[in-house]
């Protein structure tokens, strides 16, 4: 019987593939080069092949070399200086990282696949990993942290790479990439060596096909998406992206079905109430959708088991109604480097003052400002903070006066406002995958005062602030730093009061669809 082959996939942040392309493949190069980065790497949840993910962050640290580093360098091979490749492996001994990537350049070919002489420096290399460099953090911990170091090899051609993780201590010491990601302004899913043959698309999506390139749509199926949030929203939401061709869909959500959602929980019946949401949507889903890679976690977003499902996932989607689950999905994706696109909706006012409003926002790890850091106010900082603050610091908090109690508001929900809002984020979503205009990371609708107002990279780009700690420090830690926790949950915050807030504070100037 056949050895099963580990699963592994790379996900990197842009501005680092476009640095190791510049300087790799730069016009009129002759020789051939060699960088090394630093990535982290963690277990693909629930893979009992042992599957990794291998993250590089926008923050990850990315060795250039300067042609006096090399001892050799030519046109088909290079060497780096032993001196200068010592220094390097010191620092990346004293930092947190577990993952070593060396990338080196066939500039010379249009797909590149690894040579023999590729494969025999590999094995030389991680053997030095192997019987040197970790028996060395074992004995000398004063140098860096103890721990397992996984080792990943790149070869970029001009139009793909190959890529592989190298493990001698396996029957088989090199485990083929599967998936290499590129999270940027919009998602890349990078051909690894020779590429396999296109799959047939189903013809359930064939009208799209006039509008969505087959290689996105293929790109659509073989996703896996986390919906956080199976309420109202979520349940439109979820539909939304079966019908757009997304293949893998991971429903979290630990409520149950009352009377008062079945004004707009999709596809509910007097006979639903009581049923948990994740469990009885993904029924629905599985008898709409029999091809559809469906995982159901009917817990809540802040459980364990709802990190493990997000962690195998290539994208958020959020359908939620309280703040302290979207401060804490804005950790989730900056750990694990996961786009994120969240919904919001709101019916404000009474009377003739009545107003249907609509947000929706995008985070892209490495491209935008975080949920901290942006200009925008996504959520209620203030209860945010209190509701994770422990228990001590919040008393005196609240001793000092710095808190005010707010009495919890009921937010009225009608179907359309749901709808309108998922029509957005699923069209927005499309678009990054497709790439027709830069990738929208705010857009507010209101009705009554007839405002559209969208904000993307062109007309208000927003980058990751190097002071954010968010951006900088937890970017791709992966399971490294704990997630947060909040002490008690609050009772939702207001969607409807936070836009309201809105209103009366200053925000930058977005221009009009």
């Amino acid at each position: 019987m056949s050895e099963v082959i580990m699963k592994v996939k790379v996900r990197i942040a842009a501005s680092v593939m476009e640095r190791l392309r510049a300087y790799h493949l730069a016009p009129g190069k002759r020789a051939e080069a060699l960088s090394y980065l630093w990535a982290q790497a963690y277990p693909l949840p629930d893979d009992p092949d042992g599957g990794l993910c291998v993250l590089v962050p926008h923050t990850a640290p990315l060795m250039l070399f300067a042609p006096d580093c090399f001892l050799r360098q030519s046109g088909g091979n290079v060497q780096l200086d032993p001196a200068v490749l010592n220094g390097l492996l010191v620092r990346f001994a004293a930092s947190s990282f577990n993952c070593l990537v060396n990338v080196h350049d066939h500039w010379f070919s249009e797909q590149a696949t690894f040579s023999g002489v590729d494969d025999r420096d590999d094995r030389i290399f991680d053997r030095y990993l192997r019987e040197r460099f970790e028996p060395m953090l074992r004995r000398h911990p004063h140098l860096g942290m103890a721990r397992p170091i996984f080792n990943l090899s790149v070869v970029l051609g001009q139009q793909g790479l190959d890529a592989r993780l190298i493990d001698g201590r396996r029957s088989r010491d090199f485990a083929p990439v599967n998936s290499f990601d590129v999270v940027g302004d919009r998602f890349e899913r990078l051909a690894v060596g020779l590429g396999s043959a296109p799959q047939t698309l189903d013809e359930v999506f064939d009208r799209q096909r006039d509008f969505v390139p087959a290689a996105q749509q293929r790109l659509l199926a073989a996703l896996d998406v986390a919906l956080v949030g199976c309420g109202g929203l979520g349940s439109i939401l979820a539909e939304a992206l079966a019908r757009l061709g997304v293949g893998g869909l991971v429903l979290v959500d630990d409520d149950r079905l009352e009377a008062t959602n079945l004004n707009r929980w999709q596809g509910g019946s007097p006979a639903s109430v009581g049923q948990p949401k994740a469990t009885h949507l993904g029924e629905r889903l599985r008898a709409m959708f029999p091809r559809l890679r469906l995982r159901v976690v009917d817990r809540s977003v802040f459980a364990p088991e709802a990190e493990r499902a997000l962690s195998g996932c290539d994208l958020i989607v959020g359908g939620l109604d309280n703040d302290e689950a979207r401060y804490h999905l804005n950790r989730v994706a900056l750990q694990y480097s996961l786009p994120w696109f969240d919904a919001g909706c709101a019916v404000t006012g009474v009377g003739a003052e009545t107003d249907f409003r609509v947000r929706m926002f995008a985070i892209l790890p490495g491209v935008s400002a975080c949920g901290e850091c942006t200009q925008y106010i996504l959520w209620d900082r203030e209860r945010t903070l209190e509701a994770f603050l422990d228990e001590a610091t919040a008393r005196s908090r609240r001793a000092a006066g710095y808190v005010l109690d707010a009495p919890a508001a009921r937010t009225p929900s009608v179907y359309a406002v749901n709808q309108r809002a998922a029509a957005l984020l699923e069209t927005e979503l499309l678009n990054y995958f497709c790439g027709w205009r830069p990738t929208a990371t705010m857009i507010s609708e209101s009705w009554r005062a007839g405002t559209f107002q969208r904000a993307d990279r062109e007309n208000f780009p927003e980058t990751p602030d190097p002071e954010c700690p968010i951006c900088s420090y937890y970017a791709g830690v992966a399971q490294t730093e704990p997630l947060p926790r909040p002490r008690a949950m609050h009772a939702a915050t207001s969607l409807a009061g936070l836009l309201l807030d809105a209103q009366s504070t200053q925000t930058p100037e977005v221009h009009h669809g």
